[in-house]
C-alpha cells in the first residue's frame, strides 16, 4: 500500500507540474477507465472509437474497434452503449476473433453545482453476451451477464480537477460479484491538450483479492467536434487474473 500511495502522489505532482497557469479540465471515460458525471447535452452524440491492447504473460487481447456511444437526453441524462470487436492471440496458437459483451447503461447527473462545483452521477448498466457471436466459447466474453451500479464524482480544485468513481457488480451465470473504483486527476497543460493520470482498482466481492492499475492519458482537440485520445498503463499488482504488463488505448472522440 505505501507503494500505491507514492504512485498516487507522483501522479498528482506530474499533473500539477505540467499544468502551469492553464485552467483545470479533467474528464473520465475513454481513454481512461475511471468515468465522470459528464453527459453530451440535449440531443447530442459522443462517439468514442478506439484501439485497445492488453498484454499478459503468453497472450495479447486487442479491441479494434472499441465502440462507446453516448446520446444526451436533456442536460443531465445520457443513454450509453459499448461493445468491442476482440482479437485474442495466445502464444503458439492461432488468433480468436469475436465480440465482447454488449453493455447498455443510463447515466443521470442528479447533483450539479456548476462547472467549478461538485457534480455527482450514477450510471446503472447491464452487460450481456452479444447475440449470435458465441464469443463465450472462444474465451472472449462471459457466458452469463452482470448488472453494475457505479457512482461518479467530479470537483474542480483550480490547480487540477478530480474524478472519482466507485461501484458494485452483480453477476449471474457462474460469474462472481465484484467491486471497482478509481481516481483520475487532470489538467489542460496547454490550450486543447489535456493530461490525465489515474489509479483504478478491481476487487472480488469480499475485497480480499484486488487488481491495482495505473494509467496515463492524453486528449488533444483536433477540432470543435473531434479529439485524439491516447493512454498507456499497466498493473501494479493483480490477485484476480494474470498481471497486465501493458494496457494501451488510441482513438478518436466525435462530438455532434
Amino acid at each position: 500500500m505505501p507503494y500505491l500511495i507514492r504512485c498516487a502522489r507522483l501522479a498528482v505532482f506530474v499533473v500539477i507540474l505540467a499544468s502551469g497557469l492553464s485552467p483545470a479540465l479533467a474528464q473520465g471515460g475513454p481513454p481512461m477507465i475511471t468515468d465522470d458525471p459528464g453527459t453530451p447535452g440535449p440531443g447530442k452524440w459522443e462517439i468514442n472509437l478506439g484501439w485497445t491492447t492488453q498484454r499478459v504473460p503468453g497472450a495479447t487481447l486487442s479491441g479494434l474497434p472499441q465502440l462507446d456511444a453516448n446520446y444526451g437526453i436533456g442536460k443531465r441524462v445520457e443513454l450509453a452503449y459499448a461493445v468491442s470487436c476482440l482479437r485474442l492471440k495466445n502464444s503458439g496458437e492461432s488468433s480468436h476473433w469475436g465480440a465482447s459483451e454488449s453493455e447498455f447503461g443510463v447515466k443521470w447527473r442528479f447533483y450539479d453545482a456548476g462547472e467549478d462545483g461538485l457534480q455527482v452521477s450514477m450510471c446503472p448498466a447491464v452487460s450481456l453476451l452479444t447475440p449470435g457471436t458465441h464469443s463465450d466459447r472462444r474465451g472472449l466474453a462471459d457466458e452469463g451477464g452482470s448488472w453494475q451500479l457505479p457512482f461518479q464524482f467530479e470537483k474542480d480544485f483550480e490547480i487540477f480537477s478530480v474524478n472519482v468513481d466507485v461501484g458494485r457488480v452483480f453477476a449471474w451465470g457462474g460469474e462472481e460479484d465484484a467491486w471497482f473504483g478509481g481516481i483520475c486527476i487532470g489538467r489542460e497543460v496547454v490550450k486543447g491538450w489535456e493530461l490525465d493520470a489515474e489509479i483504478h482498482c478491481n476487487a472480488d466481492k469480499g475485497l480480499s483479492h484486488k487488481e491495482w492499475l495505473v494509467n496515463a492519458g492524453l486528449r488533444i482537440d483536433l477540432s470543435d467536434h473531434s479529439k485524439l485520445m491516447l493512454a498507456l498503463g499497466r498493473d501494479l499488482s493483480n490477485q484476480l487474473d494474470p498481471r497486465i504488463s501493458l494496457m494501451s488505448y488510441a482513438g478518436i472522440q466525435l462530438l455532434f
